[in-house]
């Protein structure tokens, strides 16, 4: 694509490591100048055990929770569409128009409002432990159903038993490799000799599995050095997606909101940034 040759990228090199809108994220970094490098991480799969989704949501309908947690918009689409392959998909819904719902931020609600079910509590921050606290401030405990996304928060649920709530989980879909190749460990090198100016992250995971194949590299050490040094600039679209690089010392550029475009628009104000001369 075009860009001019003064687009706060121009020059630059951006490595991608998400899967899915890839190739959205990808044109919306070249309009801007960069130079982009794509290493999916992880990427959605929906759960090969559709047995294990229908049995939970059966024990769900059954149960009749209080609160449902929803915590991504996809995840509930997926819900719903496996309900759906046994009849059970106006009983779930029923049900969550019944119940107090919550969603743990605007995708989710996004979501629920598509299937016209109220949303009673949106978090703002992303995180699930947000809507945790939120139900511990309650006074009242019951049953609470959690549908969890891709890898479960095994310490958020924990908080919820701990404090007498009855739990119930739904996985919809799962995480899984989408690395092609030695995609990811070319990757890691090039990071770790200079040659990436940012890396951008869109699910905590993928952070998880860059480490990881920096590690089955030998480029961990390496890696990890120019992401805290500033040769690379470490990139997460929420405050989810960068905890893993705040528990690994990395310091990373996160937009205010929690958008592919914003993403973008941080990432360029950096470059820009980074660009004045010392004292401007």
């Amino acid at each position: 694509m075009n860009a001019s040759a003064n687009a706060p990228l121009t020059g630059r090199t951006v490595a991608i490591t998400a899967h899915r809108r890839a190739e959205e994220q990808a044109g919306a970094f070249e309009r801007q100048g960069a130079r982009v490098l794509h290493a999916p991480a992880l990427k959605l799969v929906p759960s090969d055990q559709d047995d294990a989704v229908l049995s939970a949501t059966r024990d769900i309908l059954a149960s009749r929770p209080e609160t449902v947690v929803i915590t991504t918009g996809y995840g509930l689409k997926r819900w719903v569409t496996v309900a759906e392959t046994a009849g059970l998909r106006d009983d779930l819904v029923e049900l969550l128009r019944e119940t107090t719902v919550y969603a743990r931020g605007a995708k989710a609600k996004g979501q629920l409002q598509s299937l016209e079910i109220p949303c009673e509590y949106t978090g703002q921050s992303g995180r699930t432990s947000e809507l945790v606290d939120t139900l511990l401030a309650r006074d009242a405990r019951g049953t609470v159903a959690v549908q969890v996304h891709g890898i479960t928060d095994d310490q958020q649920l924990s908080r919820l038993s701990q404090a007498g709530f009855r739990v119930l989980t739904v996985a919809p879909y799962e995480w899984a490799s989408a690395d092609e190749g030695s995609r990811l460990a070319d990757l890691t090198r090039s990071i770790a000799a200079g040659e990436v100016d940012y890396v951008t992250f869109t699910a905590a995971p993928a952070v998880d599995a860059l480490f990881d194949a920096a590690r089955t590299a030998g480029t961990y050490e390496s890696l990890l050095g120019a992401l805290r040094g500033g040769r690379c600039t470490a990139v997460a679209i929420g405050p989810v997606c960068v905890q893993p690089l705040e528990e690994a010392d990395v310091l990373a550029v996160v937009p205010e909101r929690f958008r592919l475009g914003a993403m973008v628009r941080a990432v360029s104000e950096h470059a820009r940034s980074e660009s004045l001369p010392e004292g401007s």
